[in-house]
């Protein structure tokens, strides 16, 4: 396994970042989860140089979040839109937002504020909830090893088993 790549690595944050977890991804998340969709205006609107743009949105492609498509109206043009496998990274994009918002705030105050279209009213944010709906704090969570884990994960298991 190269220093670049978690490719080989058998862990679910490990395998979600070898195919989000490039600099500027999320950004790029962002800005299509806001209805952006052309080329051009994410590089203009990101200040991005084109071929760091084009190498993140083709791997994008190529893992399936997003969609590469020509425009109706003008062949020459394409549109990169969210397919279901991407708009599924929506809790963690509110969930990067609520906690930047909170923990590297500006000063003058939230810059991105999620709404219900319907109402208006803010998002509660993003928890982590048992079956039952109640919110639950990380120390109210074991970590259990699947019938996918492989010795490392049974030992990163053992680790917070010892230390409870």
């Amino acid at each position: 396994m190269s220093k670049n790549s978690f490719v080989e690595m058998n862990c679910p944050i490990a395998q979600t970042l070898e195919q989000v977890g490039e600099w500027w991804t999320f950004v790029i998340l962002r800005n299509a989860f806001c209805g952006m969709s052309r080329f051009q205006d994410f590089q203009r609107h990101l200040g991005i140089s084109t071929s760091i743009l084009a190498r993140r949105l083709e791997k994008l492609v190529e893992n399936g979040i997003l969609l590469r498509q020509p425009s109706a109206d003008d062949a020459r043009i394409v549109h990169y839109r969210l397919t279901e496998k991407g708009r599924a990274l929506a809790p963690i994009l509110a969930a990067m937002t609520q906690w930047g918002e909170q923990w590297a705030p500006n000063p003058q105050g939230a810059r991105l504020t999620m709404v219900e279209k319907t109402t208006g009213l803010p998002v509660a944010g993003v928890g982590i909830l048992a079956a039952d709906g109640r919110a639950l704090q990380p120390e109210q969570i074991e970590t259990v090893a699947g019938p996918g884990a492989d010795d490392k994960t049974h030992a990163l298991v053992r680790i917070r088993e010892e230390t409870a």
